[in-house]
């Protein structure tokens, strides 16, 4: 972003809890973290509008292409390959993230890229694959689905079950267990990570071993009181933004859809083991903890962990450091599960 955020990251959290004083920002029993009320202070000046529907889609990519990477921590160097595969209807593309530490026929992760839908690429959660592939030991394969509006709902979904399909047929080129692949996503990407089990269920294809949900939207239908609380003054999901995300994918006769919805698939007791990740500050956060609770119930074997003084997106701003040492420790927990 600029060298003085980096430079206030730098220094010690009491630096931090100075600057702020005693304008924290409290809320549901919750404190946002000094580090994010200052990005998210960033973020609301740099806001290009509050005109969503007029600006149009292609601006608002712009911005978010921008400012997801200037708040992330460097990344580790890492060999990555670019591939091209053929989806109905055009070509996509899937980077291959190789760490060091690669061993042949360990576990993998397929990932979807949050931004509802709408906004979002390989290039913006980047760091946050690298950063994953890393602390994992695994590759990643980041897919490059086609955005809506241009692409609406089920073609995002369809772009991501074609490459689980891809990655399963190729499974020995890329040296990788074809039982073994995760499929892991941040906000709408964990929306497209969790129908996907679903999908393959119903189809009756190879499914996922796990599944990794951050901060997902998983419930377009639900009464959340996270929603009522944190759509206002919360940076990229304020209500008219999520509605914009919303219209942008569905039309209305898809909000059930259990390929849109999956909050309401009545065979949840199928899917796979899931670890569920959440932000204390993010309209998100009821329904990403009411879907880890029905699954539980459903004898799923589910890990929740909410972040209550972070918010929603942490992932790309692991320039603060609550949000790698969070990153470290969900990567132990995917690790463990099983």
């Amino acid at each position: 972003m600029d060298f003085r955020l980096n430079l206030m990251m730098m220094l010690p959290e009491s630096f931090r809890k100075r600057m702020i004083g005693d304008r924290s920002i409290e809320k549901d029993g919750r404190t946002m973290s000094p580090a994010m009320q200052i990005i998210l202070y960033i973020l609301e000046k740099r806001r290009i509008t509050t005109d969503i529907e007029n600006i149009g889609a292609k601006k608002i990519r712009d911005f978010y292409n921008v400012t997801a990477g200037a708040l992330q921590k460097r990344p580790p160097r890492m060999k990555t390959i670019d591939h091209k595969m053929n989806v109905d209807g055009g070509q996509i593309r899937i980077r291959e993230y190789i760490p060091k530490d690669f061993e042949a026929n360990n576990h993998s992760m397929l990932f979807f890229h949050g931004g509802g839908f709408s906004i979002g690429s390989i290039r913006t959660h980047d760091p946050v694959c690298k950063f994953f592939a890393k602390m994992l030991g695994w590759k990643i394969f980041s897919v490059e689905y086609r955005l809506a509006p241009e692409n609406r709902f089920p073609i995002p979904l369809e772009d991501c079950d074609q490459s689980m399909d891809w990655l399963i047929e190729n499974a020995d080129q890329f040296e990788i267990d074809a039982n073994k692949i995760a499929v892991g996503g941040d906000s709408a990407g964990g929306n497209i990570a969790a129908c996907l089990c679903i999908k393959r269920i119903e189809e009756g294809k190879i499914e996922p071993e796990r599944q990794i949900l951050f901060y997902p939207g998983v419930d377009t239908g639900g009464d959340y009181e996270s929603i009522k609380t944190f759509t206002d003054g919360y940076f990229l999901l304020t209500k008219e933004l999520l509605e914009w995300f919303v219209n942008n994918y569905l039309d209305e006769s898809d909000y059930t859809n259990i390929y849109a919805a999956p909050m309401n698939y009545e065979k949840l007791d199928l899917v796979p083991p899931a670890l569920i990740i959440t932000a204390g500050f993010d309209p998100l956060r009821d329904e990403g903890k009411a879907y880890a609770e029905k699954l539980q119930k459903n004898g799923v074997k589910v890990d929740y962990k909410e972040y209550p003084s972070l918010i929603h997106g942490f992932l790309n701003f692991t320039i603060a450091p609550e949000c790698f040492r969070a990153m470290e420790e969900i990567s132990e927990k995917i690790k463990s599960i099983n």
